[in-house]
């Protein structure tokens, strides 16, 4: 079996989605998963979704470079397009981040849509609030679904699963 993509990720893209997990479920999100198929937006490094009145849901993609952040610009203008054209059955969260190292990413350059976490080494520290995306429960229940039906919910959270 060849190396995949995923095989090739760095030791700190895999920290940042395990302090980003653990950020979601100290929010109280009742599932928070890494690479999390959305559909139409691609995969979301960490997604999670709380057991509240509204179901809230939140998106949040890692950035270890300047390289790696600049490629989430397609995701923004596919994000703007369709809340532009009121599609709601392609809105992949109510609120999306990019968390990367402190300092690496300023609140200056992140999209309008997009909330900005940092890490400094000890915890994630919030520098950005994002925008509010409405959602149907039933979009939230989708990509619930796509994610139990995929074989990405057999992913360990952590290595202290092993």
């Amino acid at each position: 079996q060849g190396m995949g993509i995923w095989d090739m990720e760095s030791e700190l893209h895999k920290k940042l989605k395990e302090r980003a997990v653990e950020y979601l479920y100290n929010k109280s999100c009742w599932i928070a998963k890494p690479e999390v198929d959305c559909g139409y937006y691609g995969r979301y490094d960490v997604w999670g979704i709380k057991n509240d009145a509204n179901l809230m849901t939140y998106g949040i993609e890692c950035k270890v470079s300047k390289a790696d952040f600049k490629n989430n610009r397609c995701k923004e203008l596919k994000l703007d397009d369709w809340i532009e054209r009121d599609v709601d059955t392609h809105i992949p969260a109510n609120l999306n981040y990019i968390l990367c190292p402190e300092g690496l990413i300023l609140p200056e350059e992140i999209h309008r849509r997009y909330g900005l976490l940092w890490f400094n080494g000890e915890r994630l520290v919030s520098k950005k609030t994002p925008l509010f995306n409405e959602m149907t429960d039933r979009r939230k229940v989708e990509i619930i679904l796509k994610f139990l039906s995929s074989r990405q919910n057999n992913v360990p959270l952590t290595n202290n699963g092993k």
